[in-house]
């Protein structure tokens, strides 16, 4: 009788180990699963397997950071499976204790020092080619970025070839971190994970970034004369940071699917400007938060599907410079079936790429953007009258230096603006679309700043995801975009 009972205790706590991988609603493994056929430019190559042929001993359950990082380790390249059960905080220990700023900095680093070290008042009296100088320097500098390789190397989790990065069940959380998808890395899928708050603690200042002689502004010319006059009284300068919730740095093959991506509880809302006018717009802010999802460096062949971006800036950039020498003829990438929800811009802003954007659904308000009617210093001072506490949508796509962006059946829906904010010439020549619509009118570009609708290339790839007409995409995202949808 005892044999009998303990026979039975074991199947059923195999049947249960069994159950703990199924973690989709259709009862499928998706842990198990590749990508479905011509499923947009990843699948140019061929099949996205991911880690979906692991052996069982590269099959993971993770629940800590250790776990997690000891997972990768273990498997190298060969095909993995890793699952992320609960939250994971990539900034912890070991022993599972969050580290913060104080745990990261390097002496003699200190926020209000860095501050008034390179505040404008006193960095931007001498310009340098028409802006101040933006190669900072001193000690403040040299532990800000003593700082930010600490804190990398413990928040970035570089996964290898052949993996499958997914949540279990619909609770699943990486928070306080950057995956890395490197240019060593292919065939690789992320998918049923809610991605939270990629938090930069050391923030740097460019004090050349977005400068302008703008003579709008009392006291602003090229020359310092006194406190009152000279380049510090222009505006410019924005903080950076570091980490994107995922980075596709040089990395290939690769499927984003049902994933969200929010700022978590630290948005960049509760960290305003530090400085006085006219270094107080709202674009100055101390950004802690860099991209969501980023595809630079040469990489290439990426599908991000039926994700939700939410309450953030800048949510997705594809090639970050125009002077990148791997960008040309890479950067092959299709965003489709995507919810951005109170996203500002980069959704997405491209450069290089070829990219297919359909079926994606866009809301936002555009209150705080730029009244052409009025100058720089008078738009500056309405801004912060306003006090506007959204994401201003200043622009959904960018199409950038050598961009090919070939747009579908997108539905925008942007209070307090419309057409300028879907679609922005940011030093592009071409832009074609079918079937968008914004604000219940179809799509129009903007005449002033014209592109080219033959952008020299036409999407095949659309796997079981049909361009639908643009009327039937909200109902059909927010029902299936994100995790614990599958």
């Amino acid at each position: 009788m005892k044999k009998s009972v303990l026979a039975i205790s074991i199947a059923m706590m195999g049947m249960l180990g069994a159950c703990a991988t199924m973690e989709g609603g259709s009862g499928e493994d998706i842990g198990r699963a590749t990508m479905p056929a011509n499923d947009g430019w990843a699948a140019a190559e061929g099949a996205v397997t991911g880690g979906s042929a692991a052996k069982p001993e590269n099959d993971f359950t993770v629940t800590t950071r250790k776990e997690l990082f000891d997972a990768v380790a273990k498997a190298g390249s060969a095909p993995s499976i890793i699952r992320i059960k609960g939250t994971i905080n990539l900034s912890s220990d070991d022993s599972g204790r969050e580290l913060t700023e104080k745990d990261y900095a390097v002496a003699p680093y200190n926020f209000d020092e860095y501050m008034k070290t390179y505040a404008p008042a006193k960095w931007n009296q001498k310009l340098e080619k028409g802006r101040p100088d933006r190669s900072l320097d001193g000690p403040q500098e040299e532990a800000r970025l003593a700082s930010v390789k600490k804190q990398r190397a413990q928040v970035t989790l570089k996964l290898a070839s052949n993996t499958t990065l997914v949540g279990v069940g619909s609770d699943a959380k990486l928070v306080k971190g950057n995956v890395w998808i490197g240019p060593e890395a292919e065939n690789v899928i992320i998918r049923n994970i809610a991605f939270e708050d990629a938090f930069d603690y050391f923030p740097g200042w460019d004090p050349g970034d977005s400068f302008k002689i703008d003579k709008s502004y009392p006291g602003c010319q090229d020359a310092y004369v006194d406190a009152g006059t000279g380049p510090q009284k222009c505006p410019g300068g924005r903080w950076n940071s570091e980490y994107d919730s995922i980075s596709v740095n040089g990395g290939k093959r690769v499927w984003i699917d049902h994933n969200s991506f929010n700022d978590g509880n630290r948005p960049d809302k509760l960290f305003p400007p530090v400085y006085p006018f006219p270094h107080n717009e709202v674009t100055q802010k101390v950004q802690h938060h860099d991209g969501m999802i980023d595809v630079t460096n040469g990489a290439n062949y990426v599908t991000v599907s039926y994700n939700v971006f939410k309450d953030h800036d800048k949510a997705m950039l594809i090639g970050g410079s125009d002077s990148s020498k791997l960008d040309p003829n890479k950067l092959k990438v299709t965003i489709h079936n995507n919810f951005f929800d109170n996203v500002g811009q980069r959704a997405p802003r491209v450069r290089f790429g070829q990219v297919h954007v359909y079926n994606n659904y866009f809301v936002g308000d555009a209150a705080g953007n730029d009244d052409p009617k009025l100058s720089a210093y008078e738009n500056h001072l309405a801004v912060i009258k306003a006090k506007g506490d959204n994401n201003i949508f200043r622009q959904a796509l960018g199409a950038g230096k050598d961009s090919a962006i070939y747009s579908e059946g997108n539905l925008f829906e942007i209070k307090n603006g419309g057409q300028a904010q879907a679609v922005g010439n940011m030093g592009g020549k071409v832009f074609f679309d079918a079937g968008s619509v914004v604000n219940g009118q179809p799509l129009k570009l903007d005449v002033s700043k014209p592109l080219s609708a033959d952008v020299g290339w036409k999407p095949t790839l659309y796997g079981n995801n049909a361009v639908r007409p643009a009327a039937e995409v909200p109902a059909h995202v927010k029902a299936h975009a994100g995790p614990g949808k599958l």
